[in-house]
């Protein structure tokens, strides 16, 4: 079935993302409940303690979500030390996202956490319309449905309603592939820079625009072909803007990687999953992981995975390799991982063209279960601190 003409398919995403948000809000805000007190003693930031227990609100601005408040509220140090070491400084958190949710604040009078909440769940969930609509007008309705579910329900999807950029961040790759599929190179660009102003995740783009070029080389004019090139050049001088940002409001030029080595995030080989596969400290974790890229790399190959844009399945497959090459084994990968895009399983083909209704409901609902079932595995074990484990998400 291929894209209906009614007006409300728009419903469909949304209803699946509004009911798995609601699921989420009981599960973080049961898992709050062992919270341990958040005061600074753990050697974790915080822009305000945190009283243990301290309910959903609370909950949403953990970890990293401190940071973002801090930059909210105050905005970015200017004094820092010229030579030598730099301590963990905002510097290292890209500012898009926190200009919003301080917008949200000035114009609604909301408290960061809410804001925050509302940015992340908005972007979001203009993300899963748009994944829906390529979806759609590629498969039918199913395949659309169930890599919306899959997104949705993915163990670290919490995240989308917390104080974190991975909201933002998969909109504007949603409006990266939404633009390329249909050659609009000016949003394309726009698209390069939310991402660059969000996550450092935006030469990733360039092997996509390049295999998007050569797919369309020779139905293309020459002006395409030059906003095509222009674009690929874009997503790699688009990697040193908040770098140069950072060095011309500090007057320190290294203060972006200066301040990511206080986090230990220094992009070796050596210290990253690849490297640890080949010799590390964590073989273990990093053959998991490289097991996972392998499941992902199988998924994006399948006749099932045509039912997501071409587009879409380079970013994935890229992105994973971009995580195996540069991200050294920690308890985010499950985060970072979200960012693919797409359900890491072959989900579409789980009930291929032809399959009885029932069978595609009973396939919905097992997913349904089965992701929720992990997501509070995950919130439990990372989003909230607990006695028995302070793992960041």
């Amino acid at each position: 079935m291929r894209l209906s003409a009614r007006s409300t398919w728009w419903l469909v995403p949304l209803a699946i993302f509004v009911l798995t948000r609601l699921v989420d809000i009981f599960v973080i805000a049961h898992a709050a409940h062992s919270q341990v007190l958040m005061d600074g003693s753990y050697g974790i930031h915080v822009e305000e303690s945190k009283p243990a227990h301290p309910g959903y609100w609370a909950a949403l601005t953990n970890w990293d979500g401190q940071w973002y408040e801090t930059i909210a509220r105050h905005g970015y140090p200017r004094s820092l030390p010229t030579h030598g070491p730099v301590p963990q400084t905002a510097w290292a958190f890209y500012p898009l996202y926190p200009m919003i949710v301080r917008a949200v604040m000035l114009v609604t009078s909301l408290g960061f956490a809410p804001a925050a909440s509302l940015v992340s769940l908005a972007f979001a969930a203009a993300a899963m319309v748009l994944i829906y609509r390529m979806v759609l007008e590629r498969a039918d309705g199913f395949a659309a449905t169930i890599t919306v579910l899959g997104l949705c329900v993915f163990p670290s999807a919490p995240i989308l309603q917390a104080g974190y950029t991975e909201g933002l961040a998969l909109f504007g790759i949603a409006l990266l592939i939404w633009c390329l599929s249909r050659r609009q190179y000016g949003g394309a660009l726009a698209a390069l820079l939310v991402l660059a102003l969000t996550r450092p995740i935006v030469i990733v783009a360039a092997p996509v625009i390049v295999m998007h070029g050569w797919l369309h080389w020779r139905d293309s004019t020459r002006w395409q072909r030059w906003a095509v090139g222009g674009l690929t050049a874009a997503s790699g001088l688009l990697v040193l803007l908040w770098p140069a940002v950072a060095a011309a409001v500090t007057g320190r030029g290294d203060v972006y990687f200066a301040t990511q080595r206080a986090w230990g995030n220094e992009l070796r080989l050596q210290s990253s999953y690849l490297g640890w596969f080949f010799g590390g400290d964590d073989r273990q974790d990093a053959v998991k992981a490289l097991l996972v890229l392998l499941v992902l790399l199988l998924t994006l190959v399948i006749p099932g995975a045509r039912a997501w844009p071409i587009e879409l399945r380079v970013w994935a497959m890229v992105y994973g390799l971009y995580l195996a090459l540069t991200l050294r084994p920690t308890s985010s990968i499950e985060r970072y991982m979200l960012l693919a895009a797409v359900p890491w399983l072959p989900l579409p083909a789980l009930a291929p063209a032809g399959s009885q209704r029932w069978v595609r409901a009973v396939v919905l609902g097992v997913v349904a279960a089965v992701g929720i079932r992990m997501q509070v595995g995950w919130v439990g074990h990372y989003l909230i601190p607990t006695a028995g484990s302070l793992l960041p998400p």
